[in-house]
């Protein structure tokens, strides 16, 4: 695997450079596409706003951090409307940081429809004071409409952000060749991913009480969540249980996510997009795609999972997984280091009630079950999540801020090896005292002793917005070895055990690296015609979807999907497929190899794929 990593660390810098050259294209359409926002920085160095009009430097970059004897209140939009909304200053690290920032923090969400709010805002001049946006087209609507301050010219001599995000991220989150965003699980251009997030979870008092079946296929899930639904089974709290659960969701993403993927398909490509043999298409018309549906739907209609996926919100979802209710879920297992799910079911269940992820190697329930069950014996590989240098989503600090530097010190901070600890385990003296010679945090007691209280208390994973990925995995992971085998963090644990790509034990369903799915959202102006088209594309399968998952019967069904291929094709989703598969092709030529090739693949998974 070393030549084709070498292949990929050379190919990402000329991805960069890639970017940076087509930059300043002429294709924006506002004037806020090609200049900064104005916006003045108040820092020790005076005025550091800059004048745009190319892509070069800020020429007046701060001098310093903004100086913290006064104080000062700012507020945070998430875009999202299932942001779990948290109160700063409550627990340990947001007081910690409010105090050494002087600063406090308040955080917003849409209660529906995020576009629709976003544009009134973008419109209207109504704006919050830092955003923390989807990148794409998300992001490059609001860069583009003039509402977004460049953070280059807060970056003065002596902050760490260029060294803790990699130049390579930083330039492929420009937009137009300028920064905007303060990047959320970024990294660098190291040779392995790691991390872990979404497996496939049962409920262990629930398996227990229909006899432990096998859980080795596709069909063995659907036949335990029949066997569930049966048995009329109820929660330890005494509530009826759910045969099958996922995180709420307002597109069905995380019902048919995996459906598919049980297939061997490849990674969905921005929720709605296909890459079957290297060839973008939209879902609907992917025949693999559509049978994923037909499947799902088959679930629904056999009473396994109910339209409650779409109504719940985040506070809803997780009274459920917290009662116990859900028999198998598709979920984000590292969201115990954030909500506790599991950790509070076991504790409120006096232990009769656990969560555990199918393939877990430390678990005697589900170690001999394969982390991604295949829906038939004809498929060789079901691969795991694509990871590349990106990141996920961004902060950024729009025009309304009237101390844009103080919240990029704030931000810049969190993505720094010392905010990292702090966002794993709170502020020194709580949780941790003093660090090891590597500069690991030591815990004041094992990890598995510290209560859901406790971490609440420290304020530990509540702040993970931006976050550092390098970073994060490197201290977490440390940490966890230097606890009892039986004292282990069980989401870490899951992560450098089952989900990280892994040279030595290297095996099927880890994450891999590839970026050739970087820069697609970026092809299209959202303000031109086939960004407006891919707009109303991407909305239209946002509804369609869930009525298709739940369509009541095989004509309402086909019915249904003929009707979002019509809306696709009626907004000449060929062109901008035909688009987006030109930058994925350069991607491609760019990397060297396309991340699905089998030899490579087969490397990093350790499996013959010839």
């Amino acid at each position: 695997m070393s030549k084709r990593i070498l292949a990929l660390l050379l190919a990402l810098a000329m991805i960069v450079g890639v970017f940076a050259a087509c930059g300043d294209s002429g294709n924006n359409s506002s004037s806020g596409g090609n200049s900064s926002t104005g916006s003045t920085a108040s820092t020790e160095g005076g005025d550091s706003s800059t004048e745009g009009g190319d892509d070069s430097e800020p020429s007046n970059v701060s001098q310093g951090p903004d100086p913290t004897d006064e104080f000062y209140a700012f507020t945070c939009y998430w875009y999202y409307d299932w942001a779990g909304i948290k109160d700063w200053g409550v627990d340990a690290a947001s007081k910690y940081w409010g105090e050494k920032f002087n600063v406090d923090v308040e955080f917003s969400k849409p209660d529906a429809d995020p576009d629709s709010k976003l544009n009134i805002m973008l419109t209207g001049g109504d704006l919050p004071d830092s955003m923390i946006l989807d990148r794409g087209r998300v992001l490059n609507s609001a860069a583009r409409a003039g509402a977004l301050v460049e953070i280059e010219q807060f970056m003065y001599d002596g902050c760490t952000f260029k060294e803790d995000i990699s130049e390579v991220s930083r330039e492929l989150q420009k937009v137009d060749g300028k920064l905007y965003g303060v990047p959320n699980w970024a990294r660098g251009s190291e040779a392995v991913a790691t991390g872990g997030n979404y497996g496939w979870i049962i409920n262990t008092q629930t398996y227990e009480d229909v006899g432990s079946p096998p859980l080795n296929t596709m069909q063995d899930l659907h036949d335990y969540c029949v066997k569930v639904k049966e048995a009329n089974l109820n929660s330890y709290t005494g509530q009826s249980i759910i045969p099958f659960a996922t995180t709420n969701t307002n597109n069905g993403f995380y019902i048919y996510q995996q459906f598919y993927r049980s297939m061997g398909a490849r990674n969905l490509v921005e929720q709605y997009f296909t890459q079957e043999n290297g060839k973008l298409e939209i879902c609907v018309r992917e025949p693999m795609f559509v049978e994923a549906l037909k499947t799902a739907n088959q679930w629904f209609n056999e009473g396994l999972w109910s339209a409650e996926e779409f109504t719940d919100d985040g506070t809803m979802w997780e009274e459920k997984m917290t009662n116990g209710r859900p028999a198998l879920m598709w979920y984000d297992f590292s969201q115990d280091d954030s909500n506790n799910f599991r950790r509070v079911t076991r504790e409120n269940s006096n232990g009769e009630v656990s969560y555990e992820v199918l393939g877990d190697p430390n678990s005697e329930i589900t170690k001999d079950f394969p982390m991604f069950p295949k829906a038939s014996e004809d498929v060789k590989v079901c691969y795991g999540d694509e990871n590349g240098v990106i990141g996920w989503n961004v902060n950024v600090i729009t025009t309304a801020a009237e101390r844009p530097q103080r919240i990029f010190d704030l931000f810049a901070y969190w993505v720094s090896e010392q905010g990292s600890k702090e966002i794993l385990y709170g502020p020194e003296g709580g949780l941790w005292d003093g660090t090891d010679e590597n500069g690991i945090p030591k815990l004041t007691k094992p990890y598995a002793d510290i209560t859901s209280d406790e971490m609440n208390a420290a304020g530990a994973w509540i702040w993970t917005q931006p976050a550092n990925s390098d970073y994060i995995d490197a201290i977490k992971f440390a940490v966890n070895e230097q606890q009892p085998a039986d004292k282990r963090n069980w989401v870490v644990s899951l992560q450098a055990d089952l989900f990280s790509q892994s040279k030595e034990n290297p095996h099927e369903g880890t994450k891999f690296i590839t970026d050739q799915n970087t820069g697609l959202t970026n092809v299209l102006d959202p303000q031109e015609d086939l960004g407006i088209k891919l707009k109303a594309v991407q909305d239209e399968l946002q509804v369609r979807l869930p009525q298709i998952l739940m369509a009541k019967d095989e004509a309402e069904f086909n019915k249904l999907l003929e009707e979002a291929v019509k809306t696709c094709e009626d907004n000449n989703i060929d062109d901008i497929l035909a688009a987006w598969q030109a930058q994925y092709d350069k991607n491609i030529e760019v990397q060297g190899f396309d991340g699905y090739d089998p030899a490579y693949i087969g490397e990093v998974y350790g499996m013959d794929l010839s």
